[in-house]
């Protein structure tokens, strides 16, 4: 008897029961969607914050926050949600600063380093070295793709608008006072990366989807 009545109920709630199966794979992707924008949102809610409150206190930027949180997301969460971190952190944090012409180049570029941290990344980070020289080179060419890209847009040839971008990281220019900014920048954004980085791995904390 019992068996019977396993098998009508069975029978009775079939339907229910396929159309929930069928439908797992879009509540996973859902879960998953609403997770990427939750830390999307909260991780360019810190970014913002940090930028603005150093801004506060002084605007020489001795640490590049919204690098830290891209490279960070983008090596934990994936390129998608390393992109989207990079973009509206510098979008954000500009409009509520200075916007400028500036703010779409710094978006799109600290964009697509989230980007390429999120589809690379994850094989470095083993490597403590390594690590710290790759991310130490992304802020670096991000500092000179910016300038340049800057420069050429305010009329310098290619010649001078590279030549005065990799100066203008050691040097002042136009106005500047304070020599070595750029690779104080470079190395203090590197260090935070790596520490937050290197502390979440030894709490085992997923890379890319993966376990360290």
């Amino acid at each position: 008897m019992l068996f019977l009545f396993i098998i009508k109920f069975f029978i009775k709630n079939l339907v229910d029961i396929f159309i929930y199966g069928i439908n797992i794979p879009y509540i996973m992707f859902a879960m998953r969607k609403s997770l990427e924008l939750s830390l999307t949102a909260l991780l360019v809610g810190l970014s913002v914050l940090f930028r603005y409150a150093k801004n506060v206190f002084t605007t020489v930027q001795f640490v590049n926050f919204p690098l830290v949180f891209c490279i960070f997301s983008g090596l934990f969460f994936g390129s998608r949600v390393g992109f989207a971190v990079g973009f509206l952190s510098y979008v954000i944090s500009d409009f509520l600063i200075l916007p400028g012409v500036w703010t779409f180049v710094n978006s799109l570029l600290a964009g697509l380093i989230g980007l390429l941290w999120g589809i690379l990344g994850k094989r470095f980070i083993r490597y403590r070295i390594e690590f710290f020289v790759l991310v130490f080179l992304s802020v670096f060419l991000f500092d000179i793709a910016s300038s340049v890209i800057l420069y050429l847009i305010f009329g310098f040839s290619l010649l001078d608008a590279f030549v005065w971008g990799v100066v203008g990281l050691f040097l002042p220019v136009f106005g500047g006072k304070l020599i070595g900014v750029g690779p104080i920048t470079e190395a203090s954004t590197s260090f935070i990366v790596c520490f937050l980085s290197w502390e979440l791995e030894k709490r085992g904390v997923y890379v890319g989807g993966e376990k360290i």
